[in-house]
C-alpha cells in the first residue's frame, strides 16, 4: 500500500500551499467568466448592433409644397425599429460624417456605417431606384451579421413605401431603395487574422508581466536585493534601470511577431512609419506590462507563486483589453468626442486599439494621439503604483 503513502504525501503538500491550490482552481474560473461574459449573448435576438449613419440627403418639395426628406425618415426607422419577440431596439445608431463613420468602423465602435445618398428624397419621389451603401469590415463577423439585419430592414420599409406609392395611384415594381455592400477601403481582402495579429502582439506584451515578477521575486529570494540596499541603491534606481531592457524586449516582440504574422498571409498596409509607429505603442504597452509585474512581485512569496499569479492575471486580461475577440460595448461616458468604456481603465486596451490602426488600417499619429495618450497616462500611473508597492513590501531598509 505504499501509493497510498505517497497519496497522502502529496495531498498533504498540495494543501499546505494554500495559495497555489488557490490559483489552480481560479484559473479556469477566470476563462469561464470572460467566455460566458464575451460569448454568453451570442446567438440571442435581442442585443442593438451598433450603426453609424451618414445622411447626405437634401430633402425634396412634393407637388403639393411639402418639404420632406425621406434620408430622415429612414433614419427614424432604423432608429425605433425593434426585435418582434421584444421592446428592445435592433440598433443603436450614431449620426457623423462619412470620415468619423469610417473611424468608427476601424475602432470596431460600430459594426457598420450606412451611406444615405444626397438625391435619396428625390429619387424615391420620381420613383427612381436610389443606392444605399453598407460598408464595413468585410473580414469581421459582427459586420456580416448588422449587414444582413440592415437589409432586411430596409427591404421591409421599401416595401411600406412602394405600398404608399401604389395607394397614391403610381404603379412602382423596381425595387426603390438598393443596398451595396461595400469594404472599407484597403479592407476587402481581410481575413480574422487581420485583426487577431495585432491582438497576439499584445498578448506578447502582456505576458512579459509573468517574467518580471518571476525574475524580481527571485532577486528577493536569493539575497540579491538585500545586498542591493546595502549599496544606497534608490528604489527608483532598481526598477527604472530595470525598465529599461524590458521594454527593449517588448520592442522586439512586436517586431518579430509582425514579421511571422506578416510571413503566414497578414495584411499589412503602410511603410516604414507605421513600423515605428508600432515599436513605440509596443513600448509604450511592455511598460505598462513591467509596472503590472513590479505590483505583481510585491505580493508573490516565491518564483513559481509569482509565475502562477502572474499569469491568472495576464491571461485574463488579455481576452478583457479585446485582444482576440470583439468586446460588448459597455459605454459609460464620453470625452473629447470618444465613447468611454470600462475597459478604458486598462493601458492595454488602448494599445491594441493604437496597433490595430497602424498595422491594418494605416492610419496617421493623428488619429491614434487619443489612444496614444491614453496609453501614456495609465502606463504611467501604474508604474507609480508600481514602484510603490514594490518598495514598499519589498525595499524598504531594514530597522537593524
Amino acid at each position: 500500500m505504499k501509493f497510498m503513502s505517497i497519496a497522502s504525501k502529496d495531498l498533504k503538500e498540495l494543501l499546505r500551499d494554500r495559495r497555489g491550490l488557490f490559483f489552480i482552481l481560479l484559473f479556469p474560473l477566470f476563462f469561464m467568466l470572460i467566455f460566458g461574459f464575451a460569448y454568453g449573448n451570442m446567438g440571442e435576438n435581442n442585443e442593438p448592433h451598433s450603426i453609424a449613419v451618414v445622411n447626405y440627403d437634401q430633402g425634396v418639395t412634393m407637388p403639393g409644397g411639402t418639404n420632406i426628406n425621406f434620408g430622415d425618415k429612414t433614419t427614424d426607422t432604423l432608429k425605433d425599429v425593434q426585435y418582434p419577440e421584444n421592446d428592445t431596439n435592433m440598433f443603436n445608431v450614431t449620426l457623423t460624417s462619412e470620415a468619423e463613420a469610417d473611424n468608427l468602423v476601424k475602432q470596431r465602435s460600430v459594426d457598420a456605417e450606412i451611406i444615405i445618398p444626397e438625391n435619396f428624397s428625390k429619387s424615391i419621389s420620381t420613383l427612381t431606384p436610389s443606392t444605399v451603401i453598407v460598408r464595413g469590415d468585410t473580414g469581421y463577423s459582427g459586420f456580416g451579421i448588422t449587414q444582413a439585419m440592415l437589409s432586411s430592414v430596409l427591404g421591409e420599409y421599401q416595401t411600406k413605401l412602394a405600398a404608399k406609392i401604389e395607394n397614391n395611384g403610381n404603379n412602382q415594381s423596381e425595387q426603390l431603395i438598393q443596398g451595396k455592400i461595400e469594404g472599407l477601403p484597403g479592407t476587402e481582402s481581410f481575413t480574422a487574422f487581420d485583426y487577431l495579429a495585432p491582438g497576439m502582439m499584445v498578448f506578447a506584451i502582456l505576458m512579459l508581466a509573468t517574467s518580471v515578477a518571476t525574475i524580481l521575486t527571485r532577486e528577493v529570494e536569493s539575497g540579491t536585493l538585500k545586498r542591493l540596499k546595502l549599496s544606497k541603491m534608490t528604489s527608483f534606481d532598481f526598477l527604472f534601470g530595470g525598465l529599461l531592457p524590458w521594454s527593449l524586449v517588448a520592442a522586439a516582440q512586436v517586431l518579430i511577431l509582425f514579421a511571422v504574422a506578416i510571413g503566414i498571409g497578414f495584411h499589412w498596409q503602410g511603410g516604414i512609419e507605421s513600423i515605428i509607429l508600432s515599436v513605440i505603442i509596443g513600448i509604450i504597452g511592455g511598460i505598462a506590462s513591467i509596472s503590472l509585474g513590479m505590483i505583481i512581485a510585491s505580493f508573490a512569496r516565491s518564483p513559481p507563486q509569482a509565475g502562477q499569479l502572474g499569469t491568472l492575471v495576464a491571461v485574463p486580461l488579455t481576452f478583457m483589453v479585446g485582444a482576440f475577440f470583439q468586446l460588448p460595448q459597455m459605454v459609460i461616458g464620453s470625452f473629447m468626442g470618444q465613447q468611454i468604456q470600462v475597459y478604458d481603465i486598462l493601458p492595454w486596451y488602448h494599445v491594441a486599439n493604437a496597433l490595430r490602426y497602424v498595422l491594418t488600417y494605416t492610419v496617421s499619429w493623428d488619429t491614434i494621439m487619443y489612444q496614444i495618450v491614453w496609453a501614456v497616462v495609465l502606463s504611467a500611473i501604474l508604474f507609480v503604483i508600481g514602484v510603490f508597492l514594490f518598495s514598499r513590501n519589498r525595499l524598504r531598509p531594514d530597522n537593524s
